[in-house]
């Protein structure tokens, strides 16, 4: 069965004149006109019998010669301004007149109307042209007297091994001109035998260009049933009765045009269109197609022998179907020979066996044939490769199918099977079956559709290994191993592959494929191929690569890294051409991919797990990445989730992808050793690193200057209830004094601990671009550190000398110095969890620590804001000699309180603090 289900465009409607031989009356095409051709070789001028008046019939429609058009909306520079379709059903024989006018907006579009192409089938139509015309400056000169006509045999679809036998007529215009307008019309009659005295047909009323007037009109005899559906938008019916015959117009002035985005699914056809005819249900359909598709008696000799074969192989129908099927493919070549009936009546099965080819419906019959002998119950079953579910919009006729294939029933179950197909091995379950979601079976009993129900093996299933081993070092090549394993359709498609194009050829297309991802790869060994067990329904490939300059210098970094890619993977994850969208989003599904990249590396790596997930309508991918020592482990798990996406979806979704390829990119990379500012050598370590050390002392020297002028703050002791004071400390005072005594102690510990992260070798791979950790937040982070450090160790000097002194400034400098040291710990902890380098190193329950530290330090406050001894014990004052009254001031205003906080280091090798320096003395 032919195939002219395809995007609308009136340049080809109105080149060709005709659509699909078989009752459609338009049919679907490119939406650009094809380039004008020459007349093949052998093609001759012709008149006779191609000339003659315009049918009586005809309603005459003049051309809207004024009509206006956007101009961002002529395509191909043409103006459309007439589409009229006419059709007269007079009980024997259908009439398609055609009546046509284009104007040239430029040169592109006098190419376009000056060479005229009408199609028909000479098996069973004859074709007559009325009138060409061209009418210029309001004036019209016929052309059609003196014009040269060629009739040439023209095969569209010998590509796809179609021959259905029609032929062309050709008229090249000469002296057409800008802004000329052509004008041709023409009558194709005749009918296709094979539908009898049953016809159908269609309008299409929109294409991809403005046309300024649409025109269409059916003639049909009364009384005679009629179906009509209108789809998208098509104009209301006037109907009225006109000698003996009913009569339909469609009429529509200025017919805007619609360009779908592209990469749309071939079911989805959004142009106004009008279907008519006598088919008044699938049931109709159905028994037309019975008689086609009824097995004759007596098989010859050659498939009573292929017969006897198959049985022998065992009582399994199971099998015996699988058999038959590959029998079929294997042996008959698909070659279509569609002239005339041929369009859709098969050809007997001992002919097509015989010749050794045929085309769907041919190879249908021949497996109905196979199967009946050997006693499974088959039927044929019309589908359509691209409508698919929008069949069901449809209204009933034979011209909606453009495919047959073959339904067995076996133990209750329904298989799907398509003899076209390559070659299919393995048992019948793991075979790939047809996923046209609808179908007609060929059946008396049939009255509906049937939904196709696919089978597991449609999934496009693959399991990918890749394998790069670079433990010989940095500056070595890697040895590359991709282990592919296929299942399902995946399958399939690799073997019609293997079976086109010779291994050495794919094993190049393979090499150029991961060529993009890593420049420097080589083959290391020919491919293998794994497929001594088709049974299973599985395939496995194995590549063998080598890839010089894995780790290669980053330009503009003294760093060598590798990318990781994973071309699978991202192969799956394309955007979408257009985001913003007015049609759906075709995609391939069901697809699963699961795919590990293993990664020998040279030497120990840092490396964090992790582990993330993108879901979105139509596809899910899972990314986890896992190193331990010298091995990283990445694997992704990618799923579709849907054939399509909405136009309004397609926006999140062209997101979702770009996040998606954005996640599975990965770099691993090391400081360069051959670079100055890289990891400095062993002796580096314990170098000065100068810079820093002169902004510590800076900023010491002006800590202690702030810590003496805190020091000789003299406020007056807080007032007491009887104004006495104590001696000495006592009480909780001796836990707070243990705990200043502690904090001293682990804020030198850790000073010390941190401190080699300021030498020059600890600091450049931390801070320097291509340093082993480096982070560029690892710079800023490590001088707050080194700066809360310092005023963390000041302050503590002060508070013990105040604290121990019973100083009258000792409970407020405690509570700055705490408050302080308690937030900036906290503060320090939410940094160091930011940093990637320094997660993995961050003390484990460091936050409820900090939080912990925050709670006593506030215990604390309340205590010495609301206990008398408190009051009672710091009164001493700075200023020797003076009395301590009550409530009396001294001193100079309390300077800024110092901000102090406890240092982790920020290398990656070193351990966190053993204890929270923000904590409090009871902590």
């Amino acid at each position: 069965m032919k195939n002219g289900w395809r995007r609308r465009s009136l340049a080809w409607l109105l080149a060709c004149g005709m659509g699909v031989v078989g009752g459609l009356a338009l049919a679907q095409s490119p939406t650009h006109p094809p380039a004008p051709e020459k007349a093949a070789g052998g093609a001759a001028p012709a008149k006779a019998g191609l000339i003659g008046p315009q049918p009586a019939w005809v309603t005459p429609v003049s051309v809207p010669v004024e009509a206006q058009g956007v101009a961002q909306e002529m395509r191909q520079g043409v103006h459309y301004l007439l589409s009229d379709a006419q059709v007269r059903v007079d009980g024997q024989q259908r009439q398609f007149y055609r009546h046509f006018a284009m104007k040239a907006l430029n040169e592109k579009g006098v190419e376009s109307i000056a060479n005229v192409e009408l199609r028909f089938d000479p098996a069973y139509e004859r074709l007559v042209l009325h009138a060409v015309s061209v009418i210029r400056g309001g004036r019209r000169i016929e052309r059609l007297p003196g014009l040269e006509l060629r009739v040439i045999q023209r095969e569209k679809d010998l590509d796809y091994l179609i021959f259905d036998g029609s032929k062309s007529v050709h008229a090249f215009l000469d002296d057409v001109r800008v802004g000329d307008v052509v004008e041709y019309a023409y009558t194709v009659s005749g009918s296709n035998p094979v539908f009898g005295d049953r016809f159908f047909g269609a309008f299409d009323l929109q294409w991809g260009s403005p046309v300024g007037r649409v025109h269409a009109r059916l003639l049909w005899p009364a009384g005679r049933p009629l179906h009509i559906k209108s789809l998208n938008g098509a104009p209301e019916v006037v109907q009225r009765r006109v000698e003996g015959q009913e009569e339909y117009v469609w009429h529509r002035q200025g017919q805007g045009g619609l360009q779908p985005s592209p990469d749309a699914p071939g079911w989805y056809d959004p142009y106004a269109q009008v279907q008519w005819g006598d088919f008044g249900s699938w049931a109709d359909v159905a028994r037309w197609a019975v008689p086609l598709y009824r097995v004759p008696e007596g098989l010859s000799p050659a498939l009573q022998a292929e017969v006897q074969r198959i049985a022998a192989l065992g009582p399994d129908p199971k099998l015996r179907t699988a058999e038959a099927l590959r029998l079929v493919q294997r042996e008959v070549r698909y070659l279509g020979v569609e002239a005339g009936a041929g369009s859709h009546a098969p050809n007997a099965p001992n002919l097509v066996f015989k010749r050794r080819f045929g085309d769907c419906k041919d190879k249908t019959v021949l497996t109905l044939a196979l199967l009946k002998a050997l006693g499974v119950k088959a039927q044929a079953a019309l589908v359509h490769t691209q409508q698919r579910r929008t069949l069901a919009r449809q209204l009933p006729r034979p011209s909606v199918f453009n495919h047959v294939i073959v339904r067995a029933d076996i133990g209750g179950r329904a298989y799907w099977l398509d003899p076209t197909r390559a070659t299919q091995a393995g048992p019948l379950d793991s075979l790939g079956q047809p996923d046209f979601e609808r179908a007609l079976l060929v059946d008396p009993a049939s009255t509906d559709l049937t939904t196709v129900e696919p089978g597991a093996a449609m999934l496009h299933k693959r399991w990918v290994a890749m394998r790069i081993d670079a433990s010989a070092g940095l500056s070595e090549p890697a040895r590359m191993t991709v282990t592919t394993t296929l299942e399902g359709v995946s399958a399939e498609q690799m073997r019609a592959s293997l079976a086109a194009d010779t291994s050495a050829e794919l094993q190049k297309r393979y090499l150029n494929y991961y060529a993009r991802s890593y420049p420097g790869i080589a083959v290391a060994q020919p491919m293998e191929v794994q497929d001594g067990a088709p049974q299973a329904g599985r395939l496995t490939v194995v590549e063998h690569y080598q890839v010089k300059n894995f780790f290669a210098r980053a330009a503009g970094h003294p760093r060598v890294e590798a990318s990781l890619e994973v071309p699978e993977v991202l192969g799956q994850l394309q955007a979408p051409r257009e985001a913003i969208r007015n049609a759906p989003l075709a995609l391939t599904h069901p697809q699963e991919l699961q795919h590990e990249l293993e990664v020998l590396l040279p030497e120990h790596w840092d490396i964090r797990d992790e582990q993330e997930e993108i879901k979105d309508v139509a596809f899910s991918l899972r990314r986890t990445v896992q190193g331990a020592g010298r091995r990283l482990l990445i694997r992704d798990d990618f799923r579709s989730l849907a054939g399509h996406v909405e136009p309004q979806d397609a926006a999140t979704y062209a997101a979702d992808i770009e996040k998606a390829r954005k996640l599975v990119g990965y770099v691993i990379y090391k400081g360069d050793p051959t670079s100055a500012s890289a990891t400095a050598p062993e002796a580096a370590q314990g170098q000065l690193n100068l810079p820093v050390l002169l902004l510590a002392l800076v900023m010491l020297a002006v800590f202690v200057k702030l810590a003496v002028g805190w020091h000789r703050w003299d406020p007056a002791p807080a007032p007491t209830l009887n104004g006495y004071t104590e001696p000495g400390l006592g009480g909780p005072l001796l836990l707070m004094a243990l705990g200043i005594l502690v904090n001293g102690f682990l804020i030198v510990q850790n000073g010390l601990e941190v401190l080699p992260a300021y030498g020059q070798g600890v600091w450049n791979q931390l801070t320097v671009v291509g340093g082993a950790r480096y982070h560029p937040a690892m710079a800023p982070l490590l001088l707050v550190e080194l700066l809360g450090l310092l005023a963390q160790a000041v302050g503590w000097v002060l508070l013990a000398t105040v604290f121990f002194r019973r100083r009258s400034s000792a409970v407020r400098i405690w509570l700055v110095f705490m408050w302080a040291s308690a937030i900036f710990s906290l503060l320090d902890h939410l940094a160091i969890t930011l940093v990637p380098v320094l997660a993995d190193v961050a003390a484990k329950g460091g936050l409820a620590k900090a939080i912990r530290g925050l709670v006593i330090v506030g215990l604390w406050t309340w205590y010495l804001l609301t206990s008398e001894r408190v009051k009672k014990t710091f009164v001493c004052r700075y200023r020797e000699g003076q009395a301590a009254e009550p409530g009396e001031e001294g001193g100079a205003p309390a300077p800024a309180a110092p901000s102090d906080g406890a240092s982790r280091a920020g290398a990656a090798e070193m351990a966190p603090p053993n204890a929270d320096v923000s904590a409090s003395p009871l902590a």
